[in-house]
């Protein structure tokens, strides 16, 4: 295979291949609206610190091995360097559940074939933040919600801003308790510098976004960074309390509302304990009981100290959901902080499903 690269107008560094011929476009555009996701959303759920998004990089190669499992579906293709050396991409991608709403499916990804892809390079080692795929047939993947086509007419995976509004009639549901999917998504930490004690500091200056990622093993994500997902939550009525179901990990939470149980009764989890009170239309929930040792996907280190508030704001027309989420920990913050923020639509098409999380 022969390559050449030149870097293009918009900050595209492409790597051409002369074996790379699609074949025939097909008629019909597939149309995919299940999914509702910008471009804070699409990053994913753990930190992205290594991978370079001020340049997209575009490589032709073989497909060597695909997973489609959460955490993230991932796959391994086969190209050929700058310099001419063969690397084998490791290309990273969202949950497999987002991937299945959006209409893709591992069944459109075959080994041995090759496709093109864009994305964004690691600064550390042979990976990819994958934005999009063109397949021999012409079709192009989209797997971040605000990338916009870059090779066919013909693509799968759509953007907000493709959204059928006349879908979302009511459906009987009843303000906040319904499915709700996030639209844009901030995590403070990725942004600023947070108000940490020294010995908080000296923990976080260690932290290794690669080695450390808390979900190498499966092993579940603990509040708050819990509920900084890609994937829909939902609201439902337990009596006088509240259930909220997460689809990622397959977290249930419980937030009691009327609950009269001590405080010191209650044992520590990673969810915590959550108490939540109605002003106006707003769900204010207090955690605290949460034995999970780390605030965020950045490394900053939280002890059982921490209390997450979290403010559930409901719009007018019950469509939309803002969440923040401010934490104090006397034990790692020297005040407390808005960590997170969330915009959530009313996703009325879409199921919880099972998380399923597979370690490669």
């Amino acid at each position: 295979m022969k390559n050449k690269s030149n870097i293009n107008q918009r900050g595209t560094e492409i790597v051409h291949s002369d074996n790379f011929e699609p074949k025939a476009i097909i008629n019909q555009v597939v149309i995919f609206l299940l999914l509702i996701l910008c471009s804070s959303v699409i990053r994913g759920h753990h930190s992205n610190a290594e991978y370079n998004f001020e340049v997209t990089e575009e490589y032709v190669g073989e497909v060597v091995d695909v997973s489609w499992r959460n955490p993230h579906v991932r796959i391994w293709l086969r190209s050929t360097r700058q310099d001419g050396s063969e690397v084998v991409w490791d290309l990273e991608m969202l949950t497999a559940n987002n991937l299945n709403r959006r209409g893709l499916s591992q069944e459109m990804i075959e080994i041995g074939e090759t496709v093109r892809i864009a994305g964004h390079r690691s600064r550390r080692r042979d990976s990819i933040y994958m934005t999009n795929m063109l397949l021999p047939d012409g079709t192009e993947i989209r797997t971040r919600g605000d990338t916009e086509p870059r090779w066919s007419e013909t693509n799968i995976g759509f953007t907000a801003s493709s959204l059928n509004q006349d879908l979302y009639a009511d459906d009987g549901s009843e303000s906040i308790f319904r499915v709700w999917l996030p639209t844009e998504r901030i995590r403070t930490s990725e942004h600023t510098d947070l108000p940490l004690t020294a010995s908080a500091r000296a923990v976080k200056s260690s932290w290794d976004s690669v080695t450390d990622d808390p979900q190498i093993g499966c092993n579940p994500i603990g509040m708050p960074e819990a509920m900084y997902s890609p994937n829909p939550i939902q609201f439902i009525r337990n009596g006088e309390d509240i259930t909220l179901r997460l689809e990622e990990w397959d977290h249930v939470r419980s937030i009691f509302m009327t609950s009269d149980t001590s405080l010191h009764d209650q044992q520590a989890t990673i969810l915590g304990y959550s108490v939540g009170d109605w002003e106006d239309n707003t769900l204010v929930v207090r955690t605290t009981n949460i034995d999970y040792p780390w605030m965020d996907y950045e490394g900053t280190p939280q002890t059982e100290a921490a209390v997450v508030t979290e403010r559930f704001v409901l719009s007018e027309d019950e469509r939309s959901l803002d969440w923040e989420a401010t934490v104090n920990d006397a034990g790692t913050l020297t005040e407390p902080v808005l960590l997170f923020t969330a915009h959530y639509e009313w996703a009325p098409e879409v199921v919880i499903q099972s998380y399923n999380c597979a370690v490669l």
